[in-house]
């Protein structure tokens, strides 16, 4: 009679254990699937920096001002700005993929840096560094940089990070072909 209370004793030890440790291997299986995920994300947000760039230096090669230069910059780091703020809308990412299919030629053919916001704004463009001058190489090409503090997103990268963001920094390089058909300011040939 008393050898079975203490069987029954001896399993739910047991069953106490295997709780633990099932709790104990979710926790680590979960922590290295969110930061798996976080470092996938942070490879997508370097592509979308480079293809920013990229654009930028395209927009330098064909001429653009310094405006333009950077609105082209922004517009090609979309994926990386996160949330719309500007215009307010209701509705899934359709919605948003409509808004800013219409607002981004606008945005682009903005004359004046205040109408930017209104026209389009996201949370995340203010943590984009596009002001950086274009750095020739001294071969015939150029090298065009853009860098930003991309936010992380992921509830646990306390666990293996200490900061909120992780600085990235994208660049292109282009040959300076503008010099074949641009004017300098004295009327002749480049």
């Amino acid at each position: 009679m008393i050898a079975l209370p203490l069987i029954l004793l001896r399993r739910g030890q047991k069953g106490g254990q295997a709780l633990v440790e099932s709790c104990v291997v979710i926790a680590i299986v979960c922590l290295l699937f969110f930061s798996t995920f976080q470092i996938s994300q942070l490879f997508a947000s370097q592509e979308v920096l480079d293809y920013a760039a990229g654009r930028g230096a395209r927009a330098i090669t064909v001429g653009f001002n310094r405006f333009m230069v950077e609105k082209t910059v922004l517009v090609g780091a979309i994926p990386n700005a996160g949330r719309m703020i500007n215009p307010v809308y209701q509705g899934g990412p359709s919605v948003e993929h409509a808004l800013e299919t219409a607002r981004i030629p606008l945005f682009l053919g903005a004359e004046h840096e205040g109408r930017l916001q209104a026209i389009l704004d996201y949370e995340n463009w203010n943590t984009i560094n596009y002001k950086k001058p274009a750095v020739s190489m001294g071969d015939g090409t150029f090298r065009y940089e853009v860098d930003q503090k991309v936010p992380l997103s992921d509830p646990f990268r306390r666990a293996y990070y200490a900061a909120d963001s992780v600085e990235l920094s994208g660049e292109n390089y282009l040959d300076e072909h503008y010099t074949l058909y641009m004017e300098t300011d004295d009327g002749g040939w480049r």
